[in-house]
């Protein structure tokens, strides 16, 4: 990892990342992307002029905030601070939350085994939330894909949810650990995160590494056509949506999900600015593809290099900005005890 770095700005970056992409994306849930386009024609504009939109954030970014507390409660991955910190969720209360999330975790408040509670979904609720845990465990690799695949099946069995909590988390520690004043390989981005999910004896596993081959190999595709190939790549009948076939909305099964958060990720590296309004108008499950693909910018990019007047406009930014910063002391308590 690069030393010189300064990874107070990453962790906060990522974190605001999450909250940004979240609030951007959340007006535009459930439309198409050609409906958002013939709406907005400039988003930095259109955002700036109506700001009332974009209030609030939703519980994308409120089980990112719940993950940071769990690893700060237990400096690290600790289940039973991990059940705690979800339940406690329910009190908030949820913004806009997933069937699966919700249902597992109110199984949890009343004292389900997690074994028990846990939805057999596919979804990306813990591909959502996950990168707390990327940044958390930057220089322990191995430790990092066991804790992302751990805390994924607290809520979610499926297989599919697991191996995107991991390549997402993949994602989030090695990107954190880039300077974007020097860019990175991209052969060497990919190699990473499928690396994380391989040698699996898993089908979906399996599938999911043939998916992010294909998105590696769409980088300078245009952006309309990458989402309306991936956004409901992976799913499979009777969730597959025959309506939005051939158009861009992003399904919230998490490979597919996952999958075009990365792919407008790869396409617009030149400023975290064009790639969080790119990724809140991917259509579908726009907050979602936000706020992972916001995780990916804002660990990238850093807090440095996000505009004053995007943080500006976050419900609890002072929270989320105390919160990325416990949990980067944290960190660096546990990495100076190791």
């Amino acid at each position: 990892m690069n030393t010189t770095l300064d990874l107070l700005d990453k962790f906060s970056g990522t974190i605001l990342g999450v909250a940004i992409g979240d609030t951007l994306g959340q007006p535009f849930e459930g439309w198409l992307r050609e409906k958002i386009q013939s709406k907005v024609n400039n988003f930095q504009e259109f955002v700036m002029k109506n700001k009332k939109l974009f209030n609030s954030y939703t519980d994308d970014t409120q089980l990112t905030i719940h993950t940071a507390r769990a690893l700060i409660e237990g400096t690290g991955f600790n289940i039973d601070n991990f059940v705690k910190a979800y339940v406690n969720w329910l009190d908030d209360p949820p913004i806009g939350p997933g069937y699966g999330c919700l249902i597992s975790i109110k199984k949890l408040k009343y004292g389900i085994p997690w074994k028990e509670a846990a939805s057999n979904s596919g979804g990306n609720g813990t591909a959502m939330r996950i990168s707390p845990i990327g940044l958390f465990y930057i220089n322990e690799p191995e430790e990092l894909k066991k804790v992302a695949y751990q805390s994924s099946l607290i809520t979610h069995s499926h297989p599919a949810a697991a191996a995107s909590a991991i390549v997402v988390a993949c994602a989030i520690s090695y990107l954190a650990s880039k300077n974007p004043e020097e860019g990175f390989s991209i052969d060497e981005f990919f190699n990473t995160i499928i690396d994380s999910i391989a040698n699996s004896h898993e089908p979906i596993w399996n599938e999911f590494i043939s998916i992010l081959k294909k998105v590696k190999e769409n980088e300078g595709t245009p952006i309309n056509s990458g989402l309306i190939k991936f956004s409901q790549i992976g799913v499979k009948s009777p969730f597959f949506i025959e309506e939005y076939f051939g158009k861009a909305f992003v399904h919230p099964y998490a490979i597919s999900t996952v999958a075009c958060a990365i792919f407008i990720f790869i396409n617009k590296l030149n400023s975290f600015e064009d790639c969080i309004y790119e990724l809140a108008g991917a259509g579908g499950d726009s907050d979602t593809v936000g706020a992972i693909g916001g995780s990916l910018a804002g660990a990238y990019f850093g807090m440095k290099n996000i505009p004053i007047e995007l943080v500006d406009l976050l419900k609890n930014k002072k929270l989320i900005l105390n919160i990325s910063e416990e949990l980067y002391q944290k960190f660096k308590e546990r990495n100076h005890t190791r």
